[in-house]
């Protein structure tokens, strides 16, 4: 892409409506942007740029202005037309023209790049002589914008001898009456497309007066909650509390019949008996296979009570003996007695 040069930004006039329609833009020198140096092969340029990126003002200090690029595609996109690019901007009051005013050509397609916004023109034959005749050399965007200085359309374009900004008191399209006046601005601040009718504007109006009931309808229902659906915050940490606690319960009952039940199997020492504790709390499930893999390392529960029993039967007490001595029984006599006994007990 040949070099741009900007020399002279924005030309701009009022308008009645919601935005204004500014002329002038950083003027271009097509002369420059030419691919050809000399004059026999002189071409106008097919792509131009005709709107810088970002934050700019004009010559005089009006502005800033700042691009939406997204907007200006969007509404060309919805134009569904070409823009002119005429001379000396006269299509913007040609209903106070006499004749004709021809174009110079027509901006056939619009691209957002880095530095701005790009157009691609096709020039008419008479205008691409008087470039080449040096009779035109500059040329100027005319673009919308709203109150906040955003440009939200290209209108098109003007060769021009000496791009100045001025300000022109009267408007390209004619005084709209209130009601038109409000529609206008009505469909900026809905970002309706451009030939919206007051029909359309109603019918969005409408969705957003629905919208707006419904959010408020379940606001006020968000706030008056249903209680048998909600459950007060500090019922619902009683409950988990609770919760918790018997969870605890259940399990440190289960790890003390776990552990007692390994102890009376012989798998496991007393001495033992607090880390089991620990394990079957944390892992019932490691703690039931470990079980099962120990060894029997003590006699079971049964084998030791019966091994008690045989010992008490063979054990005669000191009150034994006196109850002995003072009925006059042998102590071994006693001592069968009590063994016959403890047995069938």
């Amino acid at each position: 892409m040949a070099a741009m040069t900007y020399s002279h930004p924005i030309l701009f006039r009022a308008n009645a409506s919601a935005c204004r329609v500014e002329r002038g833009a950083c003027a271009v020198d097509l002369l420059v942007a030419s691919s050809a140096a000399d004059d026999a092969a002189f071409t106008p340029p097919e792509w131009v740029h005709l709107i810088p990126a970002g934050v700019f003002s004009g010559r005089d200090g009006r502005g800033p202005y700042r691009l939406d690029a997204e907007a200006v595609l969007a509404v060309f996109a919805a134009h569904g037309a070409d823009l002119p690019v005429d001379y000396d901007h006269q299509s913007l009051s040609a209903e106070d023209k006499a004749g004709p005013v021809p174009a110079a050509g027509w901006i056939k397609e619009l691209a957002a790049r880095e530095d701005g916004i790009w157009a691609r023109v096709e020039w008419t034959p008479a205008a691409s002589q008087h470039l080449l005749n040096k009779e035109y050399r500059y040329l100027s965007p005319v673009f919308r914008h709203d109150k906040q200085g955003r440009v939200v359309a290209l209108e098109g374009a003007g060769l021009t001898h000496n791009p100045n900004l001025y300000l022109k008191a009267a408007a390209s399209r004619k005084e709209t009456n209130a009601v038109e006046d409000l529609i206008e601005r009505l469909i900026m601040m809905l970002n309706l497309p451009a030939a919206s009718t007051p029909e359309d504007v109603v019918a969005e109006l409408q969705k957003i007066i629905d919208r707006l009931t419904t959010a408020e309808a379940a606001a006020a229902q968000a706030r008056q909650p249903d209680p048998a659906e909600w459950v007060p915050m500090s019922q619902h940490r009683t409950v988990a509390e609770q919760l918790a606690a018997l969870q605890a319960q259940i399990a440190a009952e289960k790890a003390e019949a776990a552990v007692t039940a390994a102890m009376r199997a012989g798998k496991l020492a007393p001495a033992m008996k607090d880390w089991a504790l620990s394990y079957a709390s944390k892992d019932p499930e490691g703690f039931a296979q470990w079980t099962e893999k120990s060894p029997v390392i003590l006699p079971p529960e049964t084998d030791r009570a019966a091994q008690r029993v045989a010992s008490n039967a063979d054990t005669l007490t000191e009150e034994d003996r006196i109850a002995c001595a003072l009925l006059g029984i042998p102590e071994g006599d006693f001592a069968a007695h009590k063994k016959t006994i403890t047995v069938k007990e």
